[in-house]
């Protein structure tokens, strides 16, 4: 941006406009005398002149070499070959941070922002309801829950029929063994997810990363130090469908003094952060 100002405020200082109606008065006094003594032939070549006048000012005036046109046309280059995604990722996270500020100040009531939206997840999920940050209608969670459970409450979410449904699942998903790889597991998710858009057309729905495991829970579970190539496989696998997804690393990292002593769940302080991350990439 700093270099779209300076190119503009060289443009004003050049002199462009001041040089040009300077010429261009020059120019109409000499045809209006020629006017008076030869009348319309002298017309038709004053008219020509004031034309090849004007695209030789101009083109004097641009000129592809001058340092000034130079930076101008090279950050226009740059916008032209950003990406456009990237360019978006930069806006919401802009958005993301003044959204997360809000409610840290208190101008924005954390909780009050999920009166119409619906979390399905396992043991971590119940922690909403456990701590009475939500009402038990808004959560659909229980120990040992995965993807495959989805299905007989299909009927709740379709009562609800909620604005966003954030589907929190993971850690047994992957840790249980149900699926051997993260393909197979993306493949069974994709199968989920077309139920789910077809019963809640007007529903949208929010995958959340699966919450890494500390090393000493990996004494109980070893397959959960492969959930990170399942968090890869999920996010490439929503950006592939234009699936929402929704990134928990940064509130792992920032956050994971807050875990129990088992490694795997969350103190009551937690779920404040992992709330305003879901609520931060909620599309306005």
């Amino acid at each position: 941006m700093a270099n779209s100002v300076e190119f503009c405020r060289k443009m004003k200082n050049w002199g462009f406009y001041r040089e040009m109606k300077n010429s261009l008065v020059q120019i109409k006094e000499s045809i209006a005398g020629s006017f008076r003594k030869h009348r319309l032939p002298v017309l038709c070549v004053g008219a020509l002149i004031l034309v090849l006048c004007i695209v030789t000012l101009v083109r004097a005036f641009w000129d592809p070499h001058r340092e000034e046109v130079r930076v101008g046309t090279e950050y226009l280059k740059e916008l032209e070959s950003r990406d456009i995604a990237t360019v978006e990722a930069d806006v919401k996270s802009v958005q993301k941070q003044s959204m997360i500020k809000a409610i840290e100040a208190g101008e924005i009531p954390l909780w009050a922002q999920f009166s119409d939206c619906l979390i399905f997840g396992d043991s971590r999920s119940v922690g909403f309801t456990f701590y009475e940050f939500l009402d038990s209608q808004r959560v659909i969670a229980e120990a040992g829950y995965t993807i495959l459970n989805i299905e007989e409450h299909e009927e709740k979410m379709a009562t609800l029929n909620p604005s966003y449904l954030f589907l929190c699942t993971g850690l047994n998903d992957e840790g249980i063994g149900l699926w051997n790889t993260p393909e197979e597991y993306v493949a069974a998710y994709e199968e989920v997810m077309q139920q789910l858009t077809a019963l809640l057309p007007n529903t949208e729905i929010y995958i959340n990363s699966i919450f890494p495991a500390e090393e000493r829970a990996f004494e109980k579970n070893e397959k959960w130090r492969e959930i990170p190539e399942y968090n890869e496989a999920l996010k490439a696998w929503c950006e592939e469908k234009g699936y929402h997804f929704i990134d928990n690393t940064q509130v792992y990292e920032e956050h994971s003094d807050l875990y129990d002593q088992d490694g795997i769940h969350f103190q009551k302080d937690f779920y404040q952060y992992w709330a305003m991350n879901m609520l931060a990439e909620v599309d306005g």
